[in-house]
């Protein structure tokens, strides 16, 4: 029915899950008619897929889809859409929609291209970023270095989760380039994936509170060539992190340097 087709997705949020931030909405390309629906529901099964309720690789049930999500085929195949677009779906003629493999090939895609993009919205963002960025920044950071000091458990995973996605969205966010911004969180939400699935619980053990609060000073201070120093230095050495987790860390952040400078 049309009506079923209008109403929000329902929520299965797992207890204990971390709830991540929404990335930035994606700025409007000229003619293209929003669907907030099909926005609220890519949102959804993104969520999912980062959290592994959807393994990678597995096949994605249109019908099973429309009963758990309860709406209708047209939002769910462009909700479906857009996240092929983003890389979280594959899409194969004649087999349909399955989730993205992971590998540790893509981890160093998704580094690599990270990489390449941050540093221009950091560089800009401290160059340009007004007063209201510099407290969004100083106030993220804050919530960021209390939920590191929270007692461990799932319910304060889930909040060191959502402050450590607002920090690093609000370093970026004095750029004022809205679709950088969405790349930037898209490659964001593509490694958090990796993390959520391969920290024990979802508790992750890196917390590197240190790191951030070299960030926090060099963005305050308005040092624009340290601060895209040290945000390169936190993704390397995340994703030697998440490596040595995939079982395998030789010399993960110099290839990853490598790429980078061939690009």
């Amino acid at each position: 029915m049309a009506t079923s087709a209008k109403r929000a997705p329902k929520s299965k949020q797992p207890a204990g899950q971390p709830l991540l931030v929404d990335p930035p909405a994606r700025a409007p390309v000229e003619g293209e008619v929003q669907d907030l629906l099909s926005d609220r529901l890519a949102r959804q099964i993104r969520l999912g897929i980062l959290r592994g309720e959807s393994p990678a690789g597995s096949r994605l049930n249109l019908d099973e889809m429309k009963g758990r999500y309860d709406v209708s085929l047209s939002p769910l195949r462009e909700a479906l859409s857009r996240l092929t677009a983003e890389g979280f779906v594959h899409f194969e003629a004649k087999r349909g929609f399955r989730v993205s493999e992971m590998s540790r090939a893509n981890l160093g895609e998704i580094v690599t291209i990270r990489r390449l993009c941050e540093p221009v919205a950091i560089r800009e963002s401290v160059l340009h970023g007004d007063d209201d960025w510099e407290e969004r920044v100083a106030a993220t950071a804050h919530m960021l270095g209390k939920r590191i000091a929270a007692k461990p458990g799932p319910a304060s995973a889930a909040e060191w989760e959502n402050a450590h996605r607002k920090f690093h969205l609000a370093v970026l966010s004095g750029c004022g380039m809205p679709m950088l911004m969405h790349f930037c969180s898209t490659l964001m939400d593509m490694q958090d994936r990796y993390r959520l699935q391969l920290t024990k619980d979802g508790e992750y053990s890196r917390r590197a509170e240190g790191e951030h609060l070299a960030l926090l000073d060099a963005c305050v201070r308005r040092n624009a060539p340290l601060a895209e120093k040290l945000a390169l230095q936190h993704i390397d050495r995340t994703y030697e992190y998440l490596v040595g987790l995939m079982g395998d860390a030789t010399r993960p952040a110099a290839e990853v340097r490598k790429k980078a400078s061939r690009a």
